[in-house]
């Protein structure tokens, strides 16, 4: 009898333990339909009414008041073009064009998903206030230290080891990118110098 409830007890805490690990993985490292455009990556079910359990807890976890997909699509980047994490300690370039979007913006957050701290009080750049060059490109560095033009301070969050997530928001996206999000032009992610 003892042996038998401790066997029950053993498979209801295996079986618990791979339900949570499978939730932590769905949560945080995406699923089946995510769309990859180089290092940026979409949920093709977030915010619209085929997203199931998993795909709407993921975006209660990381997507505080985000909208539906009907209006606003969000593409995210936690690594550069290379495939490497991003690193708040780390300096980055985008380099990109406008796109094609009624608004749209880049934000930076630290690993708990929340905005980053610094004394610049700049947390994300848009179509508004980024300095584009007379050929309609732009390029925006991401890093800890002041850069010249647009620089998105990412502070020092956890040290060298630290995440950084960049998330990239289009409102009333143009048709063709809601039809074919995989195939819209997004701004390369590409260290600048060393990393420490």
């Amino acid at each position: 009898m003892i042996r038998n409830l401790a066997t029950a007890l053993a498979v209801l805490l295996v079986a618990c333990g791979l339900a949570a690990g499978s939730a932590w993985w769905a949560l945080f490292h995406g699923g089946p339909q995510d769309v990859a455009v180089g290092a940026w990556r979409m949920n093709s079910l977030a915010g619209s009414a085929q997203a199931g359990l998993y795909t709407r807890a993921r975006v209660a976890v990381t997507g505080l008041f985000a909208l539906n997909a009907s209006e606003t699509i969000y593409f995210a980047a936690a690594q550069d073009d290379a495939g490497r994490p991003l690193r708040a300690a780390c300096r980055y370039t985008l380099t990109g064009r406008s796109l094609t979007a009624r608004w749209w913006s880049i934000t930076a957050y630290a690993d708990d998903f929340f905005l980053i701290p610094n004394a610049a009080q700049r947390f994300s750049y848009n179509m508004g206030n980024l300095a584009f060059a007379p050929d309609g490109s732009f390029t925006l560095t991401t890093g800890p230290d002041p850069q010249p033009g647009n620089w998105l301070p990412t502070g020092r969050q956890g040290g060298r080891q630290g995440g950084l997530h960049l998330l990239l928001r289009l409102y009333n996206p143009a048709p063709a990118v809601l039809a074919l999000p995989q195939a819209t032009p997004l701004p390369s992610i590409t260290p600048a110098g060393d990393c420490p």
